[in-house]
């Protein structure tokens, strides 16, 4: 899931993000002070945007028709400290409501509403698990470093779980602490080369770890075979 919230007041931001992360920790979360930072950050993969009625500048009501104009399939999620504005935004037809303070489980309820069904977003990779290979666009794709294909393959192989730091040094340097600045480099290195082909939302992560999501990716094969391609064991 990929989502964007729009809200001046910096707590109910934050609050919004931890509980979306909560809820879909595989997913990218978003957020924005105003509607001029929110149409930097949206794009077509957006799925759902929570928008604050009362906004500085352009505030939600005023923003909606812009963005059903260009987002065609964009859920609105109103969110709002004033009930009384809510037959305002009526007319904009949005997915929902949610009247602060907001919960985990309202979130949730929005969520099995929505008024555009979310589409699992596919990026351009194809996985070959045995032997592992990695295409983009049916071509072969290789990263900066020679061992992030690796780093690539160990993720796949654990199918979306996240890994530490410290799991991912004891694969690739059998555990040796000096080799935290190679980690933090191939990671960037992963990074990197799929924002280049526009892939990059297919990596996860959380402090310290970090995961692949397998739902966004065209894997042929079994990643369970890939651990025989590699010293693992």
């Amino acid at each position: 899931m990929i989502t964007l919230s729009v809200d001046d007041q910096k707590e109910a931001a934050e609050l919004m993000l931890y509980m979306l992360r909560k809820i879909d920790p595989n997913g990218t979360h978003m957020c924005a002070s105003n509607m001029k930072d929110a149409f930097r950050l949206l794009n077509d993969e957006v799925q759902i945007i929570f928008l604050d009625i009362e906004l500085p500048g352009l505030n939600g009501v005023e923003a909606a028709p812009m963005l059903k104009e260009k987002y065609k399939k964009l859920n609105i999620i109103y969110v709002t400290g004033h009930p009384e504005y809510v037959f305002d935004a009526v007319g904009m037809h949005p997915s929902g409501f949610l009247t602060k303070p907001v919960c985990e489980e309202d979130i949730i309820r929005e969520l099995q509403e929505l008024r555009f069904p979310l589409e699992t977003v596919k990026t351009p990779l194809k996985v070959q698990c045995s032997p592992f290979a990695l295409f983009a666009d049916g071509k072969p794709f290789d990263f900066g470093r020679g061992l992030t294909i690796e780093l690539f393959a160990y993720l796949v192989y654990k199918e979306g779980a996240f890994c530490t730091n410290g799991e991912l040094l004891g694969i690739l340097w059998g555990g040796d602490p000096d080799k935290q600045g190679n980690l933090r480099q191939l990671v960037l290195d992963l990074r990197n080369s799929l924002r280049e082909i526009g892939a990059e939302q297919i990596i996860a992560k959380k402090y310290g770890k970090i995961a692949i999501k397998m739902d966004m990716l065209d894997c042929e094969g079994t990643p369970s075979k890939i651990i025989e391609q590699y010293n693992w064991y």
